[in-house]
């Protein structure tokens, strides 16, 4: 009975036809930080001393950033796959 375009929302006055495009937009509510110093934070985020973070870094497993790129028709250690 209701055609495609519309869609269906259940609000607290019951179900509602929406036209997309025809809605209200909310604007997103102001976001006020709070300051130490000159510097604003970001909630949660923390303050660490360097050699946290340097201790976090060694703890966490190394990763490489690149994949590998091997030579075609070359086995590991330059020996030859196919002999």
């Amino acid at each position: 009975m209701t055609s495609p375009e519309y869609q269906v929302e259940k609000t607290a006055m019951g179900l509602q036809y929406v036209i997309p495009g025809t809605e209200r937009i909310v604007k997103p509510r102001r976001r006020v930080y709070q300051t130490d110093g000159d510097q604003l934070v970001i909630p949660g985020a923390e303050r660490i001393s360097t050699t946290e973070y340097v201790a976090r870094l060694a703890a966490k497993p190394i990763t490489p950033r690149r994949n590998q790129v091997g030579s075609r028709g070359v086995g590991l250690l330059g020996v030859n796959r196919r002999a």
